[in-house]
């Protein structure tokens, strides 16, 4: 009878004075649980400090050297393949056949006009014969001359031409030829040594 009465009293007890009563075994356990969780955020404190480490070398590597552009003599020169050359350019505009004094001696001729650069090379050939140096190439050549130099730079970085006069200046021995106006180069044209291509005749013979 007694343990009814004790049973029927428990029920009549608020939520909140049955809680009370209740063994206090969690409030022990969560300093348990807060200690797991303090130890378990200890690896990503570590984690993050190679990411900083990273974060201050990642400007390091931004620091690359932007390509030079096109360098007559160096990245594109008379010579070298015409795969090279084409990877180095991209899809040319046109593409012309001129025929030469015989079958071998034809040469044909791509043109890329956003770069202000004509490429030469012979029928049945890969290797460049000539490179034909437009007004608009901004480039320049590996000694440092541009489109739009004076002739006194010229001179100051090939020496005297071997001939010149108001339209064109002549360094055989280098294989370039500078047309001029004004005193001021606006084209060029670089042969490779002992080049077949009749143009190549016609500058070295001209006087």
């Amino acid at each position: 009878m007694n343990i009814l009465v004790s049973f029927i009293f428990c029920l009549m007890l608020p939520a909140g004075v049955l809680a009370d009563t209740k063994p206090t075994e969690n409030p022990a356990a969560k300093p348990t649980t807060m200690a797991k969780a303090e130890i378990a955020k200890e690896p990503a404190v570590k984690s993050n400090v190679p990411a900083e480490k990273n974060a201050k070398q990642a400007p390091a590597k931004a620091e690359k050297k932007k390509p030079e552009g096109l360098v007559i003599g160096k990245n594109l020169k008379v010579g070298m393949s015409l795969e090279e050359a084409i990877k180095l350019l991209g899809i040319p505009r046109s593409i012309k056949v001129k025929r030469g004094t015989e079958s071998t001696l034809d040469s044909i001729s791509i043109e890329y006009a956003s770069h202000g650069v004509i490429i030469h090379f012979l029928n049945g050939k890969s290797k460049i014969e000539a490179l034909e140096i437009q007004p608009q190439f901004a480039g320049r050549f590996a000694d440092g001359v541009k489109m739009g130099a004076k002739v006194a730079t010229m001179i100051d970085k090939y020496g005297v031409p071997q001939s010149m006069n108001a339209s064109l200046a002549r360094y055989p021995a280098k294989g370039i030829y500078f047309s001029l106006k004004e005193n001021v180069l606006i084209a060029a044209h670089v042969f490779a040594k002992n080049s077949k291509l009749l143009s190549h005749q016609l500058y070295k013979n001209h006087r």
